[in-house]
């Protein structure tokens, strides 16, 4: 592993973490005194902030260590490809969380459908690391 891939690793956990501070400012500070006299006029708004900034910053944070492990399982050489591998990863961790959240916003969400959703996206990778080979 090169000096320029460890640097990517590290870029991108830091910027998973500011992500992830950036969420935890958003979320507090979106609507902090909401009543029922006088509700959030932006609430929908903020909701699909969160979720967009949870998903992006599970992205950016899973995906580097998805290259480690990689990394990890091939013996430390990084072959042709890890990137992609370890970055289609972490997109679909993040879109299993943007998924649950959007279902659990609207009501629709249950313990069959959210294992149908984690289930689809292991099928999706097993899929496409097939189709890698």
């Amino acid at each position: 592993m090169s000096a320029r891939e460890r640097t990517a690793v590290a870029a991108l956990v830091l910027l998973g973490i500011l992500a992830s501070v950036v969420l935890v400012s958003l979320a507090g500070r979106a609507c902090p005194i909401e009543t029922p006299a006088q509700p959030c006029p932006d609430a929908a708004l903020n909701r699909a902030l969160v979720v967009a900034l949870a998903a992006v910053s599970l992205v950016l944070i899973v995906t580097p260590f998805a290259f480690l492990g990689e990394v990890m399982a091939r013996r430390r050489i990084v072959y042709l490809g890890a990137w992609v591998r370890a970055a289609r990863r972490g997109v679909l961790v993040g879109l299993v969380v943007a998924a649950l959240a959007g279902l659990r916003l609207g009501g629709s969400l249950s313990v069959p459908i959210a294992i149908f959703v984690i289930i689809l996206a292991g099928v999706v990778e097993w899929y496409l690391a097939r189709r890698d080979r």
